[in-house]
């Protein structure tokens, strides 16, 4: 303990001087005349002692020194003998601010500091203690797993125990309306195509493979999840079904707060995270760092049957070890000059490795018994390798003594590198076993790439015209590059050693803006409320392919966005809303990716650099209600029609060397339609028991119309419905069990239908030291009933497609918060004007940066984020053969 006081004590000075040194070049500059700032703020001190009732001296506390008006001059943790001295004070009247875990919050005003007794020594300063209010706060204050608002869904990932140890697209798993695939991909309301964000704006985290990055990224680093179906005018377009915006951990109060996990899981799985926050003065400075060792096993079996021609019947099986490695570092620091105008800086360093070793085979058979061989391939891959990544934000807030007038300018700027190597050994044999002349066939195929993003926005807004009338407006743009090259290399046993791979040979660069104004006006009309926006957006994008020939790409667009929401307050805490918004879906870069996978044999897939963006008209109708209990119930219907949408197209290569395979690649077709009902509901069953229960009933339509693909696609239609639920028990001795349950009904898809899949979660946990550490154990599909099969009906063949994904996975974590621990924070949300938390404004401002000018009420939301750069899309294992990109 003393090694750790004194670390503490060290940082606590450090930043103290980065702080003192800040302001003493802010307080450079020429001052005013006013009498109070005659002298420097590098004067005057405050000092003392704290001592509870029985004597002792009381450490780690936070003692805060005030301005009359509440703002922080500066602070400091007390020492192990209860000292604390308080430097640069200036001069003037202040308040002292003591607060500490088990203590009464207490205030001491009228504190003169003059130029002629700068110094002041408050001597012995006792405090009493308050071990039952505590008590009871913290169970007042305790936040739920989920909090509902009607234009957004708040998931706090501390409260659901199950995915503890575990990533973020298995927290994701668990939100309401979210599901996520057998290979990581993310849907909103059973659809893919939604905006992932980190903070508020779009990460270079997630880069091109979405669902790789999702599998690395800890759940120990995401303090929660945010959920918007229904964005307005100021978000991004970009997104079909909305936007999940992933929230990590920060601490916003005083003094010096950390939390450290680590965590071990069945078959190598391990975890880690450490959070260090301080806060003092004008500064609040952050560290966040993780990482997640984790593998896997994914099993494939493909059984096709031929209906015309020759009727060949082929089996193949595919058992891959996968590894999704992961280290991620966040370090920044806010500085507010004043209390109406801040910066932030931060930085982001994260490091990810995506590798496999793939054994399978294909077997041909024919007959009318389906025994006869015809032949048959064997196929041994590996590949290993990830992307190293930056990214740098600079964000200013400005608020204008008018209330609610504010001004926003962030920056952000990222790089991704990869290397990767990729080794594949492929043996062929004819009907009798005997290997073909050209078998074995060695390839190695070693790939580069590179991207990068800029995005800069400004957002302003003002109240005007109105009582409750407020304008909001702003600009973006964003800019985004990608490279990614191979050198494929093949070795088949004949006289030439390593030759070239023309077929898998590519070099693809791409680029891309979007640049975006737009402009809100809302409005509160007694009970009404409405809200009406636009949003213009110029995208362009131009790719050239350098394999053997030169071919480039290249399309542009300009569309306008509106959105209206309307809301209407009823007794009893009852509303009521209808919301509409029109978005758009740009093809990723796999699915614009002009290379060849050829990983699984019978199946070779290729990107489309033809395929458009889809555009999407989204009408929803919500009803609220919430009682003083807590329980909270949304309820909503939603109609949603997409045009040129993007599906994935399989047909049958008739001749040439590949006679036989899959030709699997994006197309655009007609358009589809998804209409459904949604219910969400936060239940308090007993003061120990408390449930969040949500389904999703909708029906899919997907019109095919005029595609170049109808020999091979017909019209579909099907009802599906996705449930969950979650419920969490408080057991004697600081115990808590926690259950989770999933079910997903069949679901069409172009060309077939996806079975129906469910599975149970649990999780146990215990509360230590006062609350300082928890302990958690939880198995994820504890029965191993979350297995994926699809079913593939086409004009000349028909498909079964199963995945057999790890999902029964237990984890031990362990997780110590040290400074001011949870009880801590909860107890600082009472009701004491004297003791306002930091945290609540560190959320404010999080929820402003997010929402911008608008209202809970108004069924709306706004964000600076936007399109990651070509976000999903590809599967884990990347590009077989035809290089890598990030």
């Amino acid at each position: 303990m003393n090694l750790l006081r004194q670390a503490l004590f060290l940082v606590t000075c450090t930043l103290a001087s980065v702080s003192s040194f800040a302001q003493a070049n802010t307080n450079a500059k020429p001052q005013s005349t006013a009498p109070q700032t005659q002298t420097s703020d590098k004067i005057g001190k405050v000092s003392g002692k704290l001592f509870d009732a029985s004597n002792q001296p009381v450490s780690y506390a936070t003692v805060t020194l005030l301005r009359q008006d509440s703002s922080v001059v500066n602070g400091d943790l007390t020492q192990d003998d209860g000292s604390f001295s308080i430097p640069n004070t200036g001069v003037g009247t202040f308040m002292l601010r003591i607060s500490a875990i088990g203590l009464d919050p207490k205030t001491i005003p009228n504190i003169q500091i003059t130029a002629d007794a700068p110094n002041k020594n408050m001597g012995k300063v006792k405090v009493a203690s308050s071990s039952t209010k505590l008590k009871e706060v913290a169970v007042v204050g305790e936040r739920p797993i989920m909090e509902m608002k009607v234009d957004k869904k708040v998931f706090n990932v501390e409260k659901n125990t199950t995915t503890a140890g575990g990533s973020a697209a298995d927290v994701l798993q668990n939100v309401p309306s979210v599901s996520v695939d057998v290979d990581g991909n993310v849907s909103l309301r059973g659809k893919q195509d939604v905006t992932i964000l980190i903070d508020g704006k779009p990460s270079t985290l997630l880069g091109t493979d979405a669902a790789s990055a999702l599998q690395s990224l800890p759940a120990s680093s995401i303090e929660s999840v945010e959920v918007i179906t229904n964005p307005s005018a100021k978000y991004d377009a970009q997104g079909l079904t909305g936007i999940i915006n992933i929230i990590t951990k920060k601490d916003g109060r005083l003094g010096i707060n950390g939390t450290a996990t680590i965590g071990a899981g069945t078959n190598d799985k391990y975890n880690g995270n450490l959070g260090l926050n301080l806060r003092k003065g004008k500064w609040n400075v952050f560290l966040n760092s993780s990482f997640r060792l984790n593998a896997n096993y994914n099993r494939t079996t493909i059984s096709r049957q031929d209906i015309k021609g020759d009727s060949l019947y082929s089996h193949s099986y595919e058992n891959s070890r996968r590894q999704f490695d992961g280290f991620f570092n966040s370090i920044g620091a806010t500085y507010d000059f004043d209390k109406n105008n801040s910066i932030t800086f931060t930085q982001n360093v994260n490091s990810m490795d995506f590798g496999y070793k793939d054994p399978s085979y294909n077997n041909v058979y024919t007959g009318p018994s389906k025994t006869v061989f015809v032949d048959s391939t064997y196929r041994y891959s590996q590949a290993s390798g990830g992307p190293l990544s930056f990214s740098s934000a600079l964000d200013y807030k400005r608020k204008f003594k008018k209330q609610g007038e504010e001004l926003s300018i962030d920056a952000t700027i990222s790089t991704n590198t990869i290397s990767r190597s990729q080794i594949y050994n492929s043996q062929y044999f004819n009907t009798n076993l005997q290997p073909f002349p050209y078998s074995p066939v060695n390839e190695t195929a070693p790939s580069s790439g590179s991207n990068g993003s800029f995005n800069a926005w400004a957002d302003y807004t003002d109240p005007l015209f109105t009582k409750n009338g407020k304008l909001g407006f702003g600009w973006k743009s964003q800019v985004y590059w990608y490279n990614s090259h191979n050198n494929p290399l093949v070795d088949s046993g004949t006289t030439v050693k390593d030759a070239v791979d023309n077929t898998l040979l590519n070099n693809f660069n791409y680029s891309q803006q979007i640049h975006a104004g737009y402009v809100n006006w809302n409005d509160q009309l007694g009970k009404f409320s409405y809200q009406a926006g636009l949003r213009a957006e110029y995208a362009s994008y131009n790719g050239t392919d350098y394999a053997i020939t030169t071919l480039p790409y290249n399309n542009s667009y300009f569309d306008l966005f509106p959105s209206a929401f309307v809301s209407y307050q009823l007794p009893n805490q009852q509303s009521i809303y209808l919301n509409y918004s029109r978005r758009t879906n740009r093809p990723s870069f796999w699915e614009l990716l002009p290379y060849l996978d050829l990983s699984v044999p019978g199946i070779i897939s290729k990107g489309n650099p033809g395929v458009v963006p889809e555009f999407i008209h989204n009408v929803e109708l919500s009803y609220s209600k919430q009682d003083n209990k807590g329980d909270n119930i949304i309820l909503s219907t939603y109609y949603q029609y997409t045009q040129n949408l993007i599906a994935r197209v399989d047909s049958l290569i008739q001749t040439g060397p590949q006679a036989g395979s899959i030709f699997r690649q994006p197309e655009n077709l007609a358009s589809g339609i998804t209409y459904g009902f949604e219910g969400t509901a936060h239940l308090q069953l007993l003061p120990i028991w408390d449930a969040t229960i949500s389904v999703n009933l909708f029906q899919n339509e997907i019109n095919i119309g005029n595609s170049a693909e109808t020999q091979y696609l017909s019209d579909e239609s099907g009802f599906s419905w996705i449930g969950k639920a979650n419920t969490n028990i408080k057991l004697p001795g600081n115990f808590s069990l926690q259950l989770n349950g999933n079910y997903e009904s069949p679901k069409v898809v172009a060309q077939g239908k996806l079975q129906e899949v469910y599975w149970l979660d649990a999780a146990l946990r215990k509360n230590l030291w006062k609350n300082k550490a928890t302990v958690v154990l939880n198995c994820s599909d504890i029965f191993n009933t979350r297995k994926y099969t699809t079913l593939y009906s086409l004009s000349n063949y028909t498909e079964t497609y199963y995945r057999d994904r790890e999902t029964r996975v237990g984890n031990l974590t362990f997780t110590y918060r040290f400074g001011k621990t949870d009880l801590g924070k909860n107890a600082q949300r009472g009701k004491s004007k004297d003791n306002p938390n930091p945290l609540l404004k560190d959320k404010e401002d999080r929820e402003n940066n997010l929402k911008g000018d608008e209202k809970d009420d108004q069924g709306g939301g706004g964000s600076q984020g936007g399109q990651n750069g070509g976000q999903g899309g590809g599967g884990n294992k990347g590009i077989s053969s035809g290089g890598t990109h990030n």
